[in-house]
């Protein structure tokens, strides 16, 4: 028997917040994951391009917490972060979502032929 076949191969589907999150809250809200195991599928993700991070956390001593983002950033997760004390990323790149109420104006532009009415006379 080989190796690769011996792998377990749960299908375990993760469970993303809405919101932004954390690594322990990520873990909390998936408590059928391995620790390791969900940490080596949130950097695939973050690869992938589905999760983004947001910022930091300070801790203090050591090193800071990081603060995730499923899905593309937008003003709300960062409002949400920075009342949670998150030091942003450098260059981060926020979606704005903005709600434009476009009118049409629809200009009628016909082609009018002049015509001449001349009249002949008849001599």
């Amino acid at each position: 028997m080989k190796k690769t076949d011996r792998k377990n191969k749960t299908g375990l589907v993760i469970n993303w917040p809405t919101n932004v999150f954390t690594i322990n809250e990520l873990n909390a809200l998936n408590s059928d994951f391995v620790t390791i195991t969900l940490r080596v599928r949130l950097k695939n993700h973050i690869d992938n391009g589905e999760v983004n991070v947001l910022g930091t956390i300070p801790n203090g001593k050591g090193r800071p917490t990081n603060v995730y983002v499923h899905g593309v950033v937008t003003d709300d997760h960062v409002e949400e972060a920075k009342s949670r004390g998150v030091l942003l990323k450098e260059g981060l790149v926020v979606s704005m979502q903005a709600s434009v109420e476009a009118t049409e104006k629809v200009v009628d532009t016909h082609e009018v032929e002049v015509q001449d009415n001349v009249q002949q006379s008849v001599e």
